[in-house]
């Protein structure tokens, strides 16, 4: 159930993890801290393993840091460029390049994000400078700052960790205030931000995802079992419609030296070891929204205000189904799921707190790109002679060609992190042999197979030059694990496929624990194993009887 808070009477004696404790999918949200339930949490470690911010060094640029800062630490952390593919971030422009001077629209990039994550916990930080500028650049960067900045010095500096979820919430919102005061001291502009603390559990194994947000940037978990939720669904109301050109809230001095905290929201939600918490701003989330993609038309709203207002044009309305406001929010988060689904069935991995970014942010660069060759066409830019007639029937063409592609061009971040402890045996991926206990054996027509060897000739054999031992990939993807086993079971090889994929941001795992073999580098084609006198009922290995999984690639 999303948005439930817990009844006053609720017995928090097993909340406070008296016993251990397992928990599902609900989200929890509210105007304050005490409006959540108040769960206890295991000790924070201090061992940190990434420290990532951007652009440009993102907090720790230099207009922002303080000159009180310690000579070997900013914001709590030595370095801020410290990447991890399970702590991970981008940013990039959606806008046009002029085709004439190179110059892009709307820069500077106002989005900043931050990440700190240690053995068993991490801080996740995203901002959107509201409006363009330098002043838009500098509120998103001090936000990061103030905020990180706070975190890091209460939790591990001052020792003060929180013990449950509410003084976790507490932190976070006290944070938001820092975040505010670092901009008015800098004379930053205006900026959303969005403030994420993800910490264990105590007797569980689970992890809580502590949330403040104010204005549209949003934060989501991508689970292997349930799919994408929103954590930050309590700051809008998803059944109401929504103007996309309004954040809804914003710190910094909105009024004077005041922040406009209309939405704020504290959430609180629970996740799995393998989960990945992400962070947007509204240049990623809004890119799924179906209206915007023009896969579908919002229902019929008289209210002039409201950006989803429905298009005059007649040619609209074919083939397009007509979406209540909440059916667009559960379209948006099905749409995320089916990305991120694709790509691993291109890659035949799980995907990591990387990937997930490169994959989200490859499909909105994708989606705006009609926008973006409209507004560069190098004929807008041509010199000729034009009478104001001809200049109105020109704009009115772009705008219409504008408002018929799908997509929003904006300044579109994200920042993730994989839920786990760092330092645990991870998923291995190298080929390992069968022991005699749970071994498969192979014969070739030359070596006896009758159930009358003896025990003592089973062992020498599950050695011998042409026998062939089937390799075990453990915690395998199903595909990849069927895809290897076609490709190791010592028969004709494959043929390489013409096809070849390359997509920017997206890179394989790296691991001096993982093994990749040349013929695991190339793109290929799996092809069934053939070979005489097989072991096997109908002649079919021993993964077809049951299966019949094809590779889609």
């Amino acid at each position: 159930m999303i948005g439930k808070i817990l009844p006053r009477r609720v017995n928090y004696e097993y909340l406070l993890g008296q016993y251990s404790t397992k928990f599902d999918t609900e989200i929890w949200h509210g105007r304050t801290h005490t409006e959540v339930p108040l769960v206890r949490l295991a000790e924070f470690s201090e061992e940190l393993f990434a420290s990532y911010s951007g652009p440009d060094l993102g907090l720790a640029c230099e207009e922002v840091k303080n000159c009180n800062d310690n000579f070997h630490k900013v914001a709590g952390a030595q370095s801020w460029n410290k990447k991890d593919q399970r702590a991970y971030g981008l940013c990039i422009s959606l806008y046009d390049q002029h085709p004439i001077y190179g110059k892009m629209s709307g820069d500077p990039i106002a989005d900043a994000f931050a990440i700190c994550c240690r053995k068993n916990n991490a801080i996740m930080l995203i901002a959107d400078g509201v409006n363009w500028g330098e002043k838009s650049r500098l509120a998103a960067r001090c936000a990061l700052y103030g905020s990180m900045e706070y975190i890091n010095r209460k939790l591990f500096q001052e020792k003060t960790q929180p013990a449950s979820t509410q003084e976790a919430l507490e932190i976070l919102r006290t944070s938001m205030d820092a975040a505010h005061r670092t901009i008015l001291k800098k004379e930053g502009g205006l900026t959303t931000l969005c403030v994420c603390l993800i910490c264990p559990v105590y007797n569980s194994a689970d992890f809580a995802v502590c949330c403040v947000n104010v204005g549209d940037s949003f934060a989501y978990v991508f689970s292997k079992n349930n799919g994408i939720r929103e954590i930050t669904v309590g700051s809008h109301d998803v059944a109401s419609e929504r103007d996309i050109r309004d954040a809804g809230g914003a710190i910094g001095p909105v009024d004077g030296e005041n922040p406009e905290l209309q939405n704020l929201t504290c959430s609180l939600t629970f996740v799995n070891k393998g989960d990945v918490v992400f962070l947007t701003t509204d240049g990623i989330s809004d890119n799924f929204d179906p209206v915007v993609t023009k896969v579908a038309i919002p229902r019929k709203n008289t209210d002039n205000n409201s950006n989803d207002a429905l298009p005059t044009t007649p040619d609209t309305f074919e083939d397009k189904p007509m979406m209540e406001p909440q059916e667009r929010h559960i379209y948006a988060l099905k749409e995320m799921e089916r990305i991120i689904h694709e790509h691993e069935l291109l890659t035949e991995e799980t995907c990591s707190a990387q990937e997930l970014c490169g994959a989200l942010v490859q499909h909105v660069l994708t989606l705006t790109d009609s926008k973006r060759k409209i507004l560069e066409n190098p004929e807008l830019y041509r010199k000729k002679k034009m009478t104001s007639k001809e200049r109105k029937r020109r704009d009115s063409q772009i705008v219409e060609q504008m408002s018929k592609a799908p997509g929003k061009l904006d300044h579109a971040s994200i920042v993730a992190y994989e839920v786990g402890i760092c330092g645990e045996d991870e998923e291995e991926e190298e080929i390992v042999l069968i022991k005699e206990s749970n071994s498969v054996k192979v014969s070739t027509p030359n070596i006896d197979c009758s159930e009358s060897s003896s025990s003592s000739n089973h062992e020498k054999d599950l050695f011998h030059p042409n026998s062939i031992s089937i390799p075990v990939f453990k915690k395998s993807n199903p595909k990849k694990f069927f895809s290897k086993l076609r490709n190791s079971a010592a028969t004709p090889t494959s043929p390489v496929s013409p096809l070849t994929f390359s997509l920017p941001f997206l890179h394989k795992k790296n691991s001096s624990k993982h093994f990749h073999s040349v013929e695991e580098s190339e793109a290929k084609t799996p092809v069934s194993p053939t070979s005489p006198n097989l072991p096997y009922p109908n002649n079919q290995p021993f993964y077809y009887q049951t299966f019949s999984y094809e590779s889609a690639v």
